[in-house]
């Protein structure tokens, strides 16, 4: 119901249990029991469009070998799972079962953005109890605890050519882009957070939701492993244990929904601190085994949407979001090349009885052309024999997604 909108007034919502995400403080408009079951589709497109790739200047700015023109975006089928119980009159709790964050980027081994990426996965499995009170009739009051495993795996071609050359093998045949192998970082971890919210209804049929999810702070831990390193380079490279630390952003959002009749119209405000996630990087034991800056910067996102109950069994929706991207365009990398986003949402309720209701969205969300400059600025710099990478991206995103809840 919230991607139907483009999540216009989505801490302001009491429709079904997967409200708790949004507002905690929500649930205590879902009489009796509910469940809200849900599997939502996204198609990214991420081309790279052109680029050249070049050493670095200590080898002179060799051009790379390479290619442009695949897609780096993998799809990806994200289910969920709510449910919710009235306990008294005023007590209510929930339990979510989300995937807040996810990533999923694959390059092939000869693309021109190799060094700097490969594959990156990241995905998240949080399950999140809720507890909600009806303090006033017009003031409900709402917290949750998160509980997140995160998974990731991150790989990047690494120019042993390069490497062989910067130690004097250069006459064995060692250059520039000669001798490529594949440098690998997984890892996991489990991570508490918390939420908090609350949702005020000052006269009948307004109602304001202000909620906030804390940050998480995951500590991964793993392994660093190396594929095809020369014989001459092994003892450099070795496989090891590795830790990477990966922040979350906390979010802050204000929600509106006001009732007209038919029409319910609808807005939200969300702060995300995204700028606590300064660099990716992977240490075995204290070494710094691989980075990558980030720098990624706060973002504001605005929506605005409307539901239209066309009679008591369909209602439609509709809504747009600005939604900014973190990341800078002095540090933007292949992994992440993203760019502002405006989401344009449709989406529809069915209710056969009264105690079902089946739900589908569609979302497109619309991206300007994305570029990245990446500069090999020698020894002691953290793109060292990564080389020179200049490239431009065409980015779009098709998100699909179907929920059924019911009530007991």
């Amino acid at each position: 119901m919230a991607q139907g909108a483009a999540y216009a007034g989505a801490a302001a919502r009491s429709d079904d249990p997967s409200t708790m995400f949004y507002n905690p403080a929500s649930i205590t408009k879902l009489p009796g029991y509910q469940v809200s079951a849900g599997l939502a589709g996204i198609f990214p497109q991420g081309t790279l469009a052109s680029g050249t790739a070049t050493t670095g200047a200590l080898f002179r700015n060799t051009p790379y070998a390479g290619v442009t023109g695949t897609n780096s975006g993998l799809d990806a089928a994200l289910p969920s799972f709510y449910a919710t119980a009235q306990i008294t009159d005023t007590l209510f709790a929930g339990l979510a079962i989300t995937s807040p964050f996810g990533l999923a980027t694959k390059y092939p081994t000869n693309s021109i953005a190799r060094y700097y990426a490969l594959t990156t996965d990241l995905r998240t499995v949080n399950i999140g109890p809720t507890i909600a009170w009806q303090a006033t009739p017009q003031l409900s009051l709402g917290a949750g605890l998160n509980v997140e495993t995160a998974n990731a795996h991150l790989s990047n071609s690494v120019d042993f050519g390069a490497v062989g050359a910067l130690k004097g093998l250069g006459p064995l045949g060692y250059r520039p882009g000669s001798a490529d192998g594949i440098a690998t970082v997984k890892g996991n971890d489990t991570a508490v957070g918390w939420n908090v919210g609350l949702l005020f209804e000052p006269v009948p049929g307004t109602k304001i939701g202000i909620a906030y999810r804390s940050a998480m702070f995951h500590q991964l831990s793993g392994s660093l492993t190396y594929q095809n390193v020369p014989t001459l380079l092994a003892p450099g490279f070795q496989n090891a244990a590795a830790t990477a630390k990966l922040p979350e952003p906390s979010t802050a959002s204000v929600s509106l929904a006001q009732d007209f009749g038919k029409w319910t119209a609808l807005a939200d405000v969300t702060y995300t601190g995204w700028s606590q996630f300064k660099t990716l990087a992977a240490y075995t034991g204290s070494t710094l085994a691989t980075t990558t800056v980030e720098n990624f910067k706060n973002t504001v996102a605005i929506s605005i949407g409307a539901d239209y109950r066309l009679d008591d069994q369909w209602t439609l929706r509709g809504g747009t979001m600005y939604d900014p991207t973190p990341v800078q365009n002095a540090y933007r990398t292949p992994r992440i090349a993203d760019q502002d986003r405006i989401w344009l949402s449709v989406g529809a309720t069915y209710r056969p009885i009264p105690s079902l209701a089946l739900t589908g969205a569609y979302s497109h969300l619309f991206a300007a052309t994305s570029t990245v400059g990446l500069t090999d600025a020698g020894p002691g710099t953290p793109n060292f024999l990564k080389g020179n990478l200049n490239a431009s991206y065409n980015l779009a995103i098709d998100i699909v997604s179907v929920q059924a809840t019911y009530k007991f």
